[in-house]
């Protein structure tokens, strides 16, 4: 079952762990109150719970505010996720949900980076073929153009494989695990997305919730 209280602090026996020197081993609680909205009660810590910049004691807090704890900006999006979680273990830690939704968010790029390389191979494929074509009709209507026919069209052939390499070469460099920077190859991006994982460094590319 989902949480709907939620404690932060330093300490390990906390809901949310954030590991700082000016957060507080209790420093304050969220609890869920309706969708989309939370009650925040700062535990009396020492340099303070601060929304959307006014030091409060208790206060509702919704997606979309700025949640300060001492010096330390917290990503509302990302601590609102511990709500989610299935497991009710304590001790999650902060450094790493927010490390994951880094992850995550590079990961769902690759989406556009794989559409956009299918897209510009299949236009210049097509934009040679149909050239090609043109050129060769045109041609045959003029006499004795055997030879420059030949020519114009292995130079058209080059420079289609031009940049078809330089589509290739800009795919491997973006193409990559967001975590150990390797190329993924030509899988689709919903493959990739299906399995989850890297195959080369096992790293999960998606929150569980």
């Amino acid at each position: 079952m989902a949480r709907n209280i939620m404690h932060i602090g330093r300490l390990p026996d906390n809901t949310l762990v954030v590991a700082h020197p000016k957060i507080s081993s209790k420093h304050c609680l969220i609890k869920k109150i309706a969708e989309g909205e939370y009650l925040i009660e700062d535990l009396d810590s020492t340099n303070g719970t601060f929304v959307n910049g006014r030091r409060i004691k208790q206060t509702i807090i919704k997606p979309g505010d700025e949640l300060e704890l001492a010096d330390m900006l917290i990503d509302i999006k990302i601590a609102f996720s511990v709500f989610n979680l299935t497991s009710l273990a304590e001790g999650i830690n902060y450094g790493d949900l927010k490390k994951q939704e880094t992850i995550s968010t590079e990961f769902s790029k690759l989406k556009a980076v794989y559409e956009k390389y299918v897209s510009d191979k299949k236009k210049t494929m097509t934009g040679s073929t149909l050239t090609s074509t043109g050129l060769r009709a045109g041609l045959s209507l003029i006499p004795f153009v055997g030879n420059a026919l030949g020519i114009v069209a292995t130079g058209m052939t080059g420079n289609v494989q031009a940049k078809l390499y330089e589509l290739d070469e800009k795919f491997k460099k973006n193409y990559i695990c967001p975590v150990c920077f390797k190329f993924l190859g030509n899988e689709p991006f919903d493959n990739l997305e299906k399995r989850g994982t890297c195959f080369f460094c096992k790293s999960q590319w998606k929150k569980e919730l």
